[in-house]
């Protein structure tokens, strides 16, 4: 081998290794990445958000509402009361009720407590 072609390869060697170092020295950031801090803000921004929505304390209860229920609390209510039948809990009934008459249930068959 002929001494500019150890010289050669030699420096393509050294830039090749620079350039290695270098990008590992100075890691590309990406933009859109979120970093743990954006991820805790944005956390503690829906929990004071879900702090302001207004959730009385009759919302879980079970008992039936003493006010027609709107599609929005319909959702919310069959959203809180996910775990109870319907035949028992009449909050979630009146929910569901208040569901099927906006259109936005379609039960193949109708539950008891709503016959």
């Amino acid at each position: 081998m002929a001494a500019w072609q150890v010289f050669t390869a030699t420096l393509a060697t050294l830039v090749v290794t620079a350039i290695a170092i270098m990008s590992l020295h100075h890691p590309h950031q990406d933009p859109d990445r979120l970093s743990v801090e954006r991820i805790r803000d944005r956390i503690s921004k829906e929990h004071n958000a879900m702090a302001l929505v207004s959730t009385a304390p009759s919302s879980w209860s079970h008992l039936a509402p003493d006010h027609p229920l709107g599609v929005q609390e319909a959702h919310r209510t069959m959203q809180q009361h996910r775990r109870c039948p319907v035949a028992e809990c009449a909050r979630k009934a009146a929910a569901f009720r208040a569901l099927i008459d906006a259109g936005r249930i379609k039960p193949t068959r109708m539950p008891p407590a709503l016959q």
